[in-house]
């Protein structure tokens, strides 16, 4: 494998890591920010530090290998395909990356919450379709499953977990400033959830291209430091866009709610973290979460035109990026040959 394109694929990486922590920041720290049960500044600050341990933490508790890697990316078959040709599967490493960043970067713009696990495995189903080599219609079929799974359970725990809460604040055992307390601590819960297990995509895509270039070895210690670090760089920065979407545009948030939906998008990240090699996407578990606990107060309580455009966005990124990368990777073979 030529080393400047393994270079750049590498350096790659931590930018998705990066981009991951920007983009996600709403995940943690939205629903704490509207409520004022955090200032914006600490609420960031908050996340990145505990982002940083999850990743940390989610990493070291892996056993990382390389059929580890090919596993959780669902590329076994592409690399098996692209065996004798490791430069032109670092290639498609490269296009998949950079096509799902143009998608986060236009969805942050238009404010609109996205998968990131959902477009990398969009983007390596369009280039295993356009390499030719056999589709792992396994690994497509467990994304839509998850992609449907994940937000209805979301929705359900935080819809109980409101009601609840709305019956403890009847007994007056519950106030508005123990909400907060709460609220703070179920924040950091999320966001040590993102870290777990959105550090695992970069983490895996490094040891595929380590392994795709015969190095004698990458320093896992150094590898995973780096990409916490830029996990949480990225989410120090905060995407403000997405913060609105989540904390003010879907429902007008109170402290109960607030602590309903990070409850339970913590809990269900969690839970499908539990020896599951899937893509769980923490965007969608508290998208449907923020929805749950407006329904509880009522259906109109929520904005159901921003809440469609938000899941016809997570409907959208396999798709866009499957069509995009499988263009791409044509165009790149069509040069070579």
């Amino acid at each position: 494998m030529s080393p400047l394109l393994l270079l750049m694929a590498l350096v790659l990486c931590l930018v998705t890591a990066y981009y991951n922590g920007f983009h996600d920041a709403s995940n943690a720290v939205s629903t704490a920010i509207t409520t004022r049960s955090l200032r914006e500044s600490t609420a960031l600050a908050y996340a990145a530090v505990l982002n940083f341990v999850g990743a940390l933490l989610g990493m070291g508790l892996t056993v990382v290998t390389a059929d580890w890697a090919l596993r959780l990316l669902g590329i076994g078959r592409l690399t098996e395909h692209l065996v004798d040709d490791p430069n032109l599967l670092a290639t498609v490493l490269v296009v998949v990356m950079v096509v799902s960043l143009l998608w986060e970067i236009l969805t942050w713009w238009i404010g609109m919450p996205s998968s990131t696990w959902h477009g990398f495995f969009g983007g390596f189903l369009g280039a295993t379709v356009a390499i030719g080599a056999p589709a792992d219609w396994w690994g497509l079929l467990t994304v839509l499953v998850t992609t449907l799974v994940v937000p209805m359970l979301a929705v359900s725990l935080a819809y109980l977990l409101m009601h609840l809460l709305r019956a403890l604040g009847r007994t007056e055992l519950v106030g508005t400033r123990e909400l907060r307390f709460a609220q703070t601590a179920s924040a950091g819960l999320v966001a040590t959830a993102h870290g777990m297990n959105d550090a695992r995509l970069p983490l895996a895509l490094a040891v595929v291209l380590g392994a795709t270039a015969q190095l004698p070895g990458i320093d896992l210690i150094v590898l995973m430091v780096s990409i916490s670090a830029a996990v949480a760089a990225g989410t120090l920065m905060g995407g403000h866009r997405l913060i609105r979407t989540i904390g003010r545009r879907l429902t007008d948030l109170s402290p109960a709610q607030g602590l309903a939906a990070e409850t339970s998008a913590a809990a269900v990240t969690g839970a499908a973290l539990l020896g599951v090699d899937a893509p769980v996407s923490t965007s969608h578990a508290l998208g449907a979460s923020v929805i749950g606990s407006g329904v509880a107060l009522g259906p109109r309580h929520v904005r159901w035109r921003v809440a469609r455009s938000m899941v016809l966005t997570w409907v959208a990124t396999p798709l866009v990026t499957a069509l995009t990368t499988a263009v791409l990777v044509l165009a790149i073979l069509g040069l070579r040959s």
